[in-house]
C-alpha cells in the first residue's frame, strides 16, 4: 500500500511517467487516424494538441528536478492545461451522450493538409478536421475516445494534485 505515496512522493518520476503517457498518447491518437482509419473532430484535435503541450510541460518539469520552485511553476502551468483538458473531454462526452438533433461534422484531415500546406496554413485550418464530435461508433473496451480522455485528463490531474500537496506539506 507504500507504492502510492512513494510514487508520488518523487515530483521527478511523476512528471518523467506523465511525459511519456502524453507522448504515447499523441503517437496512438495518431495511429487510430492513420492506420486506423478514425477521422478526428476539432475537440479530438484540441485533446491532442493538449497532451503534445502537456507533455513538454511534464519533459520541462522532470529535467528541472533541482529547481524545486520552477518545478512547482511547470506543475501548475500543466495542471491548468490538464484542466482544460478535462473541460474539452467533458464536453465531447456531453455532445457524444446527448447528439445535437442535426448531424454536424467538426471537417480535410491533418494528414492531408500537412501534405498539401505549408505549417502556418495548417495550423490556421487545423479545426477543419472532417470527424463528427458526437460520434460514438469507435470504442475501445467500451469507452469512447473522448471518455477515456477524460478519464485520463482527471488521472492527471489528481496524480498532479497529490504530487504538489504531498511536496507542501513535506515543507
Amino acid at each position: 500500500m507504500n507504492f502510492p505515496r512513494q510514487f508520488v512522493s518523487s515530483p521527478t518520476r511523476v512528471a518523467t511517467i506523465l511525459a511519456l503517457a502524453c507522448a504515447g498518447l499523441v503517437g496512438g491518437s495518431f495511429f487510430v487516424q492513420h492506420v486506423l482509419g478514425v477521422e478526428p473532430c476539432p475537440l479530438c484535435i484540441i485533446q491532442r494538441m493538449t497532451y503534445f503541450v502537456l507533455a513538454f510541460a511534464f519533459g520541462a518539469a522532470a529535467l528541472a528536478h533541482r529547481n524545486a520552485r520552477l518545478q512547482h511553476w511547470l506543475f501548475g502551468g500543466a495542471l491548468l492545461l490538464t484542466l482544460g483538458g478535462i473541460g474539452v473531454a467533458g464536453y465531447q462526452v456531453q455532445l457524444q451522450l446527448f447528439p445535437p438533433a442535426l448531424a454536424t461534422t467538426c471537417s480535410a484531415s491533418l494528414s492531408y493538409m500537412l501534405d498539401t500546406m505549408s505549417v502556418t496554413d495548417t495550423l490556421a485550418r487545423i479545426f477543419n478536421a472532417k470527424g463528427d464530435c458526437s460520434d460514438t461508433s469507435f470504442k475501445i473496451l467500451g469507452l469512447t475516445l473522448a471518455q477515456i480522455s477524460l478519464v485520463i485528463f482527471t488521472t492527471f490531474a489528481v496524480l498532479m494534485g497529490l504530487t504538489v500537496f504531498r511536496r507542501r506539506a513535506a515543507v
